[in-house]
């Protein structure tokens, strides 16, 4: 437990620090936007395109700083607590679950490889480019998979 308890206090540094950095790029993009940073700012499309981008980094930063904020809390709550402590380490390390989670990334793997190759295709039909960057996602997609398949493999 004196190591699980290593990794927590560990976990919540990072997401101390991870959380920092979203703020920071959530307050350099807002002074982008007021035109206080310039070089801050999307310099591709029109004014729609950059405003919809300022939306999605918005959207993404906060949602991401909320999840690390729910876990920094939840974590601070287990290491104050043995009880707390006890749960959280019975609820991560369930064997169970650790497999369910597996066989899901597993499956979504496969899936996004095949949906990768079929949107290539189609999207050749439309935008040379489009379809070059979903090869591009897929090869490097099916490349780490194949480095971790081979890192396992010697693994084990």
């Amino acid at each position: 437990m004196e190591q699980y308890k290593e990794n927590l206090k560990l976990q919540n540094i990072l997401f101390g620090i991870c959380g920092t950095i979203l703020g920071l790029f959530s307050l350099f993009s807002w002074l982008g936007q007021l035109g206080i940073l310039p070089f801050f700012e999307p310099t591709a499309g029109d004014s729609h395109w950059q405003s919809m981008w300022r939306g999605l980094v918005s959207g993404a930063s906060f949602g991401l700083l909320a999840l690390m904020l729910f876990g920094l809390a939840k974590n601070t709550r287990a290491l104050r607590s043995e009880k707390d402590l006890k749960k959280l380490y019975i609820k991560e390390h369930d064997e169970r679950t650790i497999q369910i989670w597996t066989s899901a990334r597993a499956a979504a793997y496969q899936v996004f490889l095949i949906l990768g190759l079929v949107a290539i295709v189609v999207s050749g039909y439309f935008s040379m480019t489009v379809s070059l960057t979903i090869l591009a996602c897929v090869f490097c997609s099916s490349v780490i998979g194949l480095l971790f398949m081979l890192y396992y493999r010697s693994k084990f």
